[in-house]
């Protein structure tokens, strides 16, 4: 399966070489980019990687320069081998926030099960503005083990059991659970501005 390209506000940042808060308080609001164009995972927005790059005005022109070897280096660093336009076309994404819904657990155990030495979680498909995101079929894939080793620390048995209809609006893109809204960050969140 071809990996896409997907970029949260630090991604973006580093491959236009711009300030991290510029995504949220230039961006957004000078209409360049929309969170409505983003993947809502885990409260944050992240974009998908094609329509960033379209972004970019021509080069020698005055204003979004994207830098080309900071964007291959990032394809490299993700494995990315698409670059899709708009977030219908990333697949299904699952943030900590989704991962403990998933599961019926706590966000913070979920948290601490990615840490742990037992690697009850599989490795993030993506570390995406300093977020761990997976690609939902890798949590699917690895459910079993991840329940196993639940049961094995002998803590909370009943707890870490996979929701196949959370992971079926996750699958089909009607979860509106936990992580799901988008928590705003920059001016707008500043001056109260409308929760998108």
């Amino acid at each position: 399966m071809a990996k896409p390209l997907v970029m949260g506000r630090k991604e973006i940042a580093r491959v236009y070489r711009i300030a991290e808060t510029a995504v949220s308080d230039r961006w957004v609001p000078g209409g360049v980019i929309s969170y409505e164009d983003a993947a809502i995972v885990s409260g944050k927005a992240y974009w998908p990687g094609g329509l960033v790059v379209e972004l970019a005005l021509p080069p020698g022109s005055r204003g979004r320069q994207l830098d080309v070897g900071l964007l291959e280096e990032l394809e490299r660093e993700q494995g990315a081998t698409v670059r899709p336009m708009k977030a219908g076309e990333l697949p299904p994404l699952v943030g900590l926030q989704e991962y403990a819904a998933l599961f019926g657990v706590d966000p913070i155990k979920a948290s601490q099960a990615m840490k742990s030495a037992r690697q009850q979680l599989p490795a993030p498909d993506y570390s995406l503005s300093g977020s761990p995101l997976w690609l939902l079929d890798t949590v699917l894939a690895s459910a079993e083990h991840t329940v196993i080793v639940s049961r094995e620390a002998r803590r909370n048995p009943g707890a870490w059991q996979l929701n196949e209809v959370i992971a079926e609006e996750l699958r089909k893109g009607l979860y509106r659970g936990p992580g799901s809204a988008f928590k705003p960050r920059g001016k707008k969140a500043v001056a109260g501005g409308p929760e998108l």
